[in-house]
């Protein structure tokens, strides 16, 4: 059974931790206001004009991945500007486990009230759900939004040295390295590595899976795994600090993080862009009422324009870019039609 999670209630100007708390939450916006818009929020009230706006309390979003990953880092530059736009609190909830399938079916089966949203990125979560199919269709998910494109690389432990990705394939066919990591087993990493393995001649021995990118880099610089796959963003830190060499991009789009990283395509690789980068996506459940939908993902359009984060973008890489309700949901539909045109699942179960 995966950990349970740690609750923390950060506020815009002050930090408390709730002692004994069971999930990761970071409470982010303006603590005591209300309706940052006119939709209606689904009063009883028999009279219209008496019904609150939405939204009328603090809304909770669910990060299915542990902290410091990509999605989480994106969440803590995002969301509070969404709580400011929208005139509430939204606490950001870490749910990790299943390869991001206990998260978001959290979210699956939470109230449509508008109360509850959460974000995971297209390929890496469908994939999750078709190699171990969930007691949910996350097709029925009603999108929020998208807000980034963001391509996986692979980075190895600096003490290594590796210089290239044809260099690091080579040391694990001489059998100097090899284990190989990335997120949870069955995952959108762990699928990643085995179609490398057949398509690359990518020789790794035994693939160890972690709750997100950032624990999996995390490992990678204590040496526990020699390289791992991993997002752009999540990796930036250790690559900046020197404990981590960022090796190759697994998009044939390059990464603006790491502008100067070759592609897999650069280095004489097969293109594989339709697992190799995710559209970061927000959704809500299904029937979540429209009008909330249209004030969250105008509140997403707002947060992507504010300054804070095109400042963040711009200093560190990490590619902003708005797309509407249809868009996210467009990404999970695509999802499911091209992964398994393009990968055998039926051998990734055999693998798990």
């Amino acid at each position: 059974m995966a950990d349970k999670p740690i609750r923390e209630d950060v506020h815009r100007r002050d930090f408390m931790k709730i002692a004994g708390g069971a999930s990761a939450v970071a409470m982010t916006g303006l603590a005591g206001c209300t309706g940052g818009s006119d939709t209606d929020g689904g009063s009883d009230a028999d009279d219209g004009s008496d019904a609150p706006s939405y939204p009328d309390g603090d809304i909770r979003y669910i990060v299915p991945f542990s902290e410091g990953g990509g999605t989480d880092t994106y969440a803590r530059q995002v969301i509070p500007q969404m709580a400011d736009a929208l005139g509430t609190n939204i606490a950001i909830e870490n749910i990790p486990g299943a390869a991001s399938l206990r998260g978001t079916g959290e979210l699956f089966f939470s109230e449509p009230d508008g109360y509850t949203f959460g974000g995971f990125n297209p390929p890496s979560t469908p994939v999750s759900a078709m190699v171990n199919p969930p007691n949910f269709e996350m097709t029925e998910l009603a999108g929020v939004g998208t807000y980034a494109r963001t391509p996986f690389v692979i980075v190895a432990n600096a003490d290594y040295e590796v210089e290239s990705f044809s260099d690091l394939v080579d040391r694990y066919a001489d059998g100097e390295l090899e284990i190989f990591a990335g997120k949870e087993r069955g995952g959108v990493d762990h699928v990643m590595a085995l179609l490398m393995q057949g398509l690359y001649d990518f020789p790794w021995d035994r693939y160890v899976g972690y709750d997100g990118s950032g624990p999996a880099v995390q490992a990678t610089i204590a040496n526990e795994v020699p390289a791992t796959i991993s997002t752009d963003t999540a990796a930036l830190s250790a690559v900046e600090s020197g404990r981590a060499d960022a090796i190759v991009c697994m998009s044939s789009n390059g990464t603006s993080v790491f502008p100067d990283l070759p592609s897999v395509t650069d280095e004489g690789f097969d293109n594989i862009d339709f697992i190799g980068e995710l559209r970061r996506g927000m959704f809500a459940p299904s029937g979540t009422p429209s009008d909330v939908i249209q004030t969250l993902t105008g509140a997403l359009e707002t947060a992507l324009a504010s300054d804070p984060v095109q400042e963040w973008s711009e200093s560190t890489g990490n590619v902003i870019e708005y797309g509407g309700p249809g868009v996210a949901e467009d990404a999970v539909a695509n999802a499911f039609e091209l992964i398994p045109q393009n990968v055998d699942l039926e051998a990734v179960r055999q693998e798990v």
